[in-house]
């Protein structure tokens, strides 16, 4: 549970407001070519009535090789991380109340870099002695993505498929991998899933709302669907959309005489046309 907060906090906002900083971007996409450079900003603003003093600083993460879970504590070193190639000025500001900061960054890429890396940067404010108390210490971050241009393979792999009914309807939950070599972000893989009876008819049908996938981790995606499932026989079709040429897919079926855990038929490749990679 803790980590899924910290999931929510890190990456779903568009702009965290904790201790009335914000920041923007709360999510950057670099693409660039090996032994290139880019610049660009993060802007940052103080809601609050105090001054307050922001200390600029990059950290990390990994992927558990056991669990393909993220581990936030770093106690490895993270053969992905972007943090040594970038510098980040300043690195430690005033931000007076209800002002604005623009926080510069460079990204230097070496040439022989391949694949996608990652890292977090982080904005931390430090507790001010006021005439009126003290301002509490927090944290804004922005994720930073890098995609190596001409190196990047995008791929994902549906592991698992379960359903069961409980008091509010269908709960179905499919496993993803990524198995490729960069984060898959901006965008995130939406799915859509369709349950079938045994008749061909559609029973129900719905999304599954995209979430970012580091390199080897996986992802579980739920939802409840109101539609229960009766007795009897059911196919289902899951379909993840990620930025690749191509959707990923896979059928498997379910008997809701067993203990709901969806059996694979198959897998499925679908090829987008141009129409539908306009929409």
């Amino acid at each position: 549970m803790k980590r899924l907060w910290l999931w929510v906090i890190l990456f779903l906002i568009a702009s965290v407001n904790a201790y009335a900083v914000s920041i923007q971007p709360s999510v950057v996409k670099i693409q660039i070519a090996a032994g290139e450079k880019k610049n660009g900003t993060f802007d940052l603003y103080n809601r609050s009535d105090k001054e307050v003093y922001i200390k600029v600083k990059l950290k990390d993460w990994v992927i558990d090789k056991k669990t393909s879970k993220r581990d936030f504590s770093v106690t490895v070193a993270n053969p992905k991380t972007l943090n040594d190639w970038v510098i980040i000025e300043p690195e430690g500001f005033l931000l007076g109340p209800d002002k604005h900061q623009t926080v510069r960054y460079t990204v230097k890429v070496p040439k022989d870099a391949r694949g996608g890396y990652w890292g977090l940067a982080c904005f931390t404010t430090k507790p001010l002695e006021k005439k009126g108390g003290v301002v509490a210490a927090g944290e804004v971050v922005s994720f930073m993505g890098l995609e190596v241009t001409g190196t990047i393979e995008k791929k994902i792999e549906i592991r698992n498929i379960k359903a069961y009914n409980d008091a509010k309807g269908m709960k179905l939950k499919v496993e993803v991998k990524n198995i490729g070599n960069a984060p898959i972000f901006m965008p995130a893989p939406d799915g859509k899933y369709v349950i079938k009876n045994e008749k061909n008819e559609t029973v129900t049908k719905g999304d599954l709302n995209g979430q970012m996938i580091l390199p080897e981790e996986i992802i579980e995606y739920e939802i409840t669907d109101p539609v229960k499932l009766n007795a009897g026989k059911y196919t289902a079709i899951v379909f993840f959309d990620y930025g690749a040429a191509k959707m990923v897919g896979k059928k498997a079926m379910l008997s809701t005489e067993s203990i709901y855990d969806w059996t694979v038929l198959e897998e499925i490749k679908k090829k987008k046309v141009a129409s539908a990679a306009a929409q």
